[in-house]
């Protein structure tokens, strides 16, 4: 058996690679589906496993594997062995001396053993050059030169729930010891328990180590990472019964732990007499509060951490963030300073002074720190553009060119420092021009010099409006996405266009209470209205398709339908009903029909637009009220042949919250048009001389 083919992995004698290639493989021979590949598999890592053990007690320069057998043993001179075949299996061993008639699978290579054989002479028995055991105790048969050490594994067989707790014992040693807890080769090291890795053990151990961390959560984003690669938690937590099983506040938590940077913890390291797990519970909320822009619970978290201990960089730096965030730079001035001062070399904690200096417009300080992170790191490119346009509000406009271009020689799509230094640029020449065009020449042969030849910024001109290009098309099309997006929910809401409700915020909103008042007033006005006696007349409003793709609105009635079959083709858009305004009969559409309105014959509505009646409308209702037998109850003669009211609004008691979904939509749109517009303007700037 090549163990190294079925394992998929070069030889190797790194225990945590065999147990990686396990894993992997394993998923492909589950022993509930597959359980010969299973043996088979379980057999190649065990070998595997006992050849890496074996050779971690051997010199590396003595080890050499080969693909299809284990490397001989080394053993000590008179040593005894067992006599047994070759390619002895040791697994039958407790099935073999346990029972007082031995039966074993046939072909299967045993120890030869008498009867009721007592184990607990094997030790002083395969211990002695000259084995001397009690008068009538059975014994194995042996040999000289054999380690006895190769087979305690099969022998000495621990409780499986005992091994268990054991190994549970042993997370809570390590978590319980800070220094060894922030460690990850400390995990590293657990997690290579054969304990972990076998199959029949492995959910169980992964049930309660993820139960543990519930309570005992504080570790690096490192020690997740490699609990991550040990089981596999990502995947579980997706399945419904996994978070049924466990809390689904903790299950975010870990998912957040994975994907986000997360905070040091080395830093608390020299406190020695902090209760760590408590200022971390603060410091973390403080955290996940400040990314929430929960601005009050952030300083309830802060304020207490800080009362266990202020040194802690991290916290200091959520600190300065917090004030930021309120508006008191000078408490985050305060905040970044005493980083600094625990940590002289934090640039990011100078960087951030910096730009507090400089949106304070104390633009001589913000460039003494921006100076002295490029002492430390000459190339650091958000410290490049600071300094360069902080050089630009002092008036320092030959400098600031250096530095930005210092800073497009080392971030070349730095489109921002583009666009400055183009200005710049364009700026010097336009104050060239307007000098007296005698000296206009010699100032601009010398600008050129100073300058240099423009072939070279050109370069980078042209990639930067291409980009600028790109991005205000993708941004227009994502707003005319986003602008029918939410134009579609508006009609959902509204039952109107927005067109149609500037109109009625310009016409007004009349209430009609006579026949006479509807002909003062003309096609899509708003009126509110009670009808009477209403009545359904069969007659559906629906949409149409023509030939060349076109929508458009029309009528039918319900025997022409059903004649032709279509009846159960269409989806009405709108019911055509009759009814009393006042003495005179009227015709309105509405979008549905109401048990109460079918029962009470009464239609009250708060919104309706007035529209013509199409004349297929008026055919159509002189036939189904004679179809219908209603022509006793309204004269057809005495309709309204010219109005007809489409109903927006049955009861609007109050006005109706807008879904959030406009709310989203037009977030969406003022960013994309913030996008396109900025794009344009760059796009302005950056041709604007060139």
């Amino acid at each position: 058996m090549n163990i190294w083919r079925i394992l998929d992995i070069d030889p190797t004698e790194d225990i945590s690679t065999i147990k990686k290639a396990y894993a992997k493989k394993l998923k492909m021979h589950h022993p509930e589906d597959d359980p010969e590949g299973y043996q088979q598999l379980r057999e190649a890592y065990d070998r595997a496993i006992k050849m890496a053990k074996q050779r971690e007690k051997i010199p590396k320069a003595e080890v050499t594997f080969t693909a299809d057998t284990e490397a001989p043993v080394q053993v000590e001179e008179d040593t005894p062995v067992l006599t047994v075949q070759r390619r002895l299996s040791f697994q039958h061993i407790d099935a073999t001396l346990d029972r007082n008639n031995p039966v074993v699978e046939e072909d299967t290579p045993i120890l030869t053993v008498q009867h009721r054989l007592s184990f607990q002479h094997i030790d002083a028995t395969l211990d002695r050059n000259d084995p001397v055991v009690e008068e009538d105790t059975p014994v194995l048969t042996v040999q000289r030169r054999m380690s006895f050490q190769h087979i305690d594994v099969t022998l000495d067989r621990n409780n499986p729930v005992e091994q268990i707790d054991t190994f549970m014992e042993q997370v809570k040693a390590l978590y319980d010891d800070f220094p060894s807890r922030i460690n990850p080769e400390n995990w590293t090291k657990l997690l290579r328990s054969d304990l972990v890795w076998n199959i029949h053990q492995s959910r169980i151990v992964s049930d309660r180590l993820f139960h543990f961390l519930h309570e005992h959560h504080h570790l690096p984003k490192s020690v997740w990472l490699i609990l991550e690669d040990g089981f596999q938690w990502r995947e579980l937590i997706q399945k419904p019964f996994y978070m049924d099983k466990h809390s689904k506040k903790f299950c975010q938590y870990y998912l957040k732990q994975l994907d986000e940077p997360g905070l040091r913890f080395d830093t608390l390291l020299a406190a020695t007499h902090l209760d760590r797990d408590k200022f971390l519970s603060y410091r973390d909320a403080a955290y996940q509060a400040l990314k929430e822009n929960q601005l009050e619970q952030a300083s309830n978290s802060l304020n207490a951490a800080i009362a266990l201990f202020a040194d802690d960089p991290e916290l200091l730096r959520l600190q300065g963030e917090y004030c930021q965030r309120i508006g008191d730079p000078d408490g985050a001035l305060d905040a970044y300073s005493r980083i600094i001062s625990i940590q002289p070399d934090d640039i990011d904690s100078y960087l951030a002074r910096a730009y507090i200096w400089y949106h304070k417009q104390h633009v001589t300080e913000a460039q003494k720190e921006c100076e002295y992170i490029l002492s430390q790191l000459p190339n650091h490119p958000e410290a490049l553009s600071l300094l360069g346009k902080c050089e630009l509000k002092l008036g320092k406009a030959a400098q600031a060119k250096v530095t930005f271009e210092k800073l497009l020689a080392a971030s070349p799509h730095d489109y921002e420092a583009l666009i400055l230094l183009t200005q710049i640029r364009g700026n010097m020449l336009k104050q060239v021009k307007k000098l007296p065009a005698k000296d206009r020449k010699h100032a601009l042969q010398q600008l050129t010099s100073e300058l240099g030849e423009r072939k070279g910024l050109n370069k980078q001109i042209k990639p930067a409006i291409h980009f600028q290009v790109a991005v205000a098309t993708v941004a227009l099309a994502l707003i005319m996405l986003f602008q029918s997006l939410l134009y579609n929910v508006y009609v959902d809401h509204t039952k109107s266009t927005p067109i149609s409700n500037v109109e009625l915020h310009q016409n007004g909103l009349v209430k009609l209470s006579s026949p006479e008042a509807l002909k003062q007033i003309g096609p899509n006005q708003f009126v509110q209205a009670k009808l009477t006696n209403l009545r359904n007349l069969n007659i559906y409003q629906y949409t149409k398709t023509d030939k060349d793709g076109n929508s458009y609105t029309t009528y039918e009635n319900y025997l022409t339908l059903n004649e032709t079959g279509d009846i159960r083709k269409i989806t009405p858009s709108g019911y055509v009903k009759i009814g009393y305004l006042g003495d005179t009969p009227i015709l309105v559409i509405t979008k549905h029909s109401t048990i109460e309105i079918e029962k009470t014959g009464i239609l009250e509505f708060e919104m309706g637009q007035i529209m013509d009646i199409p004349p297929k409308v008026l055919v159509d209702t002189k036939k189904m009220l004679q179809h219908l037998e209603l022509t006793p109850l309204f004269d057809f003669n005495k309709l309204n042949q010219n109005q007809m009211i489409e109903v927006k609004y049955l009861t609007i008691p109050t006005s109706p919250s807008p879904p959030l979904a406009i709310y989203f939509y037009g977030l969406i749109l003022l960013v994309l048009c913030r996008f396109f517009f900025g794009s344009l303007y760059k796009l302005y700037i950056i041709t604007r001389f060139y």
